[in-house]
């Protein structure tokens, strides 16, 4: 009866530890794909600011 008990114990550790790794894993995916949008993001910032300033370089030009 012992002997059982351990067994399950020790079946019951090596889930655990699958699903400890498994948490970490998609942890570090899901910081990844953060990074990942927020370099996105970044970068649409810097473009629309750059669409921006030149509306406002073609609306204050007297030639145009």
């Amino acid at each position: 009866m012992l002997q059982t008990e351990v067994v399950q114990l020790e079946e019951r550790v090596q889930r655990l530890i699958a699903a400890y790794r498994q948490e970490r894993l998609e942890k570090k995916r899901a910081l990844q794909e953060r990074d990942r949008l927020l370099a996105l993001n970044a970068e649409l910032k810097r473009r629309i600011e750059g669409v921006v300033e030149r509306i406002r370089q073609l609306e204050s030009d007297p030639n145009g």
